[in-house]
């Protein structure tokens, strides 16, 4: 084992030491404990994220035991980032976080599937391996070796359908795509929220972003540089407000965790370490980071605060999650900075690649993910297909992506759309009132079998069907397994296509 000096405390004059890289940390060696541990702390914060997203959930609007557990996944995430060592606390959040998507399928939310997969992966890793060591002590080689094939996989399918969905009209129309949505609040305190030439960039820039993240993750020699590109670009998106975007950056965070070189994540968690113990000028690290937490969040209370009087008339959910996105933009700013501090002070890696033979399931996870995302293209689901704020249509047999002329669909699920008529139900109605808005047929069905009393009336195919209710539906009745794993969004006819989730 080598060693570095241990940094002195930084006086007023030279704090610029976070932004020079130089070999002053402690090298630990890149056990995989300290992979682990830097992974931990991100996980709790996305999954925390994640949680308080859940804002009706938090109330109990949908229920005691989603309530319930949703609090629970909220306490235990920051049980965890206050102890990052503790395995066992890490496998406890992903099967808290696994049972709670199962309760609420199907999910419509893209980065909460794509979480689903990493606490899978994470809970099978370590609760095989505490099978195979059986009270002999936990071996976090393996699992961390393991964990780190899942992350980059599901990093690089991600960055690729986030591509590929993009290569429609709608998208690379400065006028309704969704790059513009993103772009707008973020430049419109400098004016430029209208400029062309910006929007046209930013359209580009989505692209040019994603396409070097993927060649970085497995170019080792220049992994920084899709950080250096990477990690801006997902930090500054929640930012811009216009959707809860917070959770999906900090997962993309922690998935880097386990997807960087080795000596990466060990200088980073040596920096981190030294920071919790010598800049607070006190050694409990847990206490320290407690103290730090309970201080940004008296901060930032105070600010909303001051909000919620300036402006009453304000949602108690605008507040909330105003308070998180302060949150975000505190954690977030110092773990980019952190982590690309440490990803250029190890430049050039050295650390040799982990080549011992995994499980299968160690692939057949991002395999069954990448399948998945391919779901609008099949004619199955169009939620969770990582097509987020891409603009892409597929439904009713007609696409607007620019490589196919048609879907090549496998399924008919998306190929009877409905135009809704007339409704009792209060939402529906008013989004009909929009002539391009539309339904699948499954979507129909389940909206119908939710609420016994709710009727529609709806065109399709040519054929008006009159206040249909759950008794008289004609269609095709989902089973148990279409109802958990089929989800599709309202379809819209107007073209170009807007921007939605």
């Amino acid at each position: 084992m080598s060693s570095r000096a241990e940094p002195s405390s930084p006086s007023l004059g030279n704090l610029l030491w976070l932004f020079r890289p130089e070999r002053t940390e402690i090298d630990v060696a890149s056990r995989p404990s300290d992979g682990l541990v830097v992974f931990s702390v991100m996980w709790g914060m996305a999954t925390m994220l994640s949680a308080a997203s859940r804002y009706a959930v938090l109330k109990f609007e949908q229920g005691v035991l989603a309530g319930g557990l949703t609090w629970v996944a909220l306490f235990t995430s920051v049980l965890l980032i206050m102890n990052p060592r503790k395995t066992v606390m890490l496998m406890l959040l992903s099967g808290i976080m696994i049972a709670q998507y199962l309760l609420r399928m199907p999910v419509s939310s893209n980065n909460q599937t794509i979480a689903l997969f990493m606490n899978l992966a994470i809970f099978m890793s370590l609760a095989v391996q505490a099978w195979s060591a059986r009270g002999a002590g936990l071996d976090r080689e393996v699992p961390y070796e393991q964990l780190r094939v899942v992350a980059r996989a599901v990093l690089a399918i991600m960055y690729f359908y986030g591509i590929f969905h993009k290569i429609n009209t709608g998208f690379l129309d400065p006028a309704v795509s969704c790059a513009t949505s993103l772009y707008q609040p973020l430049t419109r305190p400098f004016g430029l929220d209208d400029n062309i030439v910006g929007q046209y960039a930013a359209i580009m820039a989505t692209f040019v972003i994603e396409g070097i993240a993927i060649a970085c993750l497995y170019w080792k020699r220049f992994f920084w540089v899709g950080l250096l590109l990477s990690l801006p670009f997902h930090y500054v998106i929640p930012i811009s407000g216009f959707s809860w975007y917070m959770d999906f950056s900090s997962l993309v965070f922690a998935l880097y965790m386990l997807s960087v070189p080795r000596e990466v994540a060990s200088g980073l968690y040596s920096t981190g370490v030294w920071l919790v113990r010598r800049v607070p000028h006190f050694r409990a690290g847990t206490s320290a980071v407690l103290a730090l937490a309970v201080t940004g969040c008296i901060a930032g209370l105070f600010v909303l605060a001051e909000v919620a009087l300036l402006h009453p008339g304000r949602s108690y959910y605008l507040i909330w999650h105003s308070f998180w996105l302060l949150v975000w933009t505190a954690f977030g700013g110092v773990a980019m900075l952190l982590i690309t501090r440490a990803a250029v002070l190890e430049v050039p890696y050295q650390t040799p690649v982990h080549h011992a033979r995994q499980s299968w399931w160690v692939y057949a996870l991002p395999t069954f993910l990448f399948i998945s995302a391919a779901s609008p293209y099949l004619g199955l689901k169009t939620e969770t297909s990582i097509a987020m704020f891409s603009n892409l249509h597929t439904e009713g047999g007609v696409t607007n992506h620019l490589l196919f002329n048609k879907p090549p669909y496998l399924f008919d699920y998306q190929a009877n759309v409905a135009r809704v008529i007339e409704t009792n139900d209060r939402e529906l109605s008013v989004s009909a009132r929009n002539p391009g808005f539309a339904l699948v047929e499954h979507d129909i069905a389940m909206r119908l079998s939710g609420d016994p009393r709710m009727w529609i009336t709806y065109e399709m195919n040519g054929t008006v069907h009159e206040r249909v209710t759950a008794e008289t539906f004609p269609g095709h009745r989902p089973n148990w397994l279409e109802r958990k794993l089929l989800d599709f969004k309202p379809v819209d006819w107007d073209r170009p296509k807007i921007c939605t989730h």
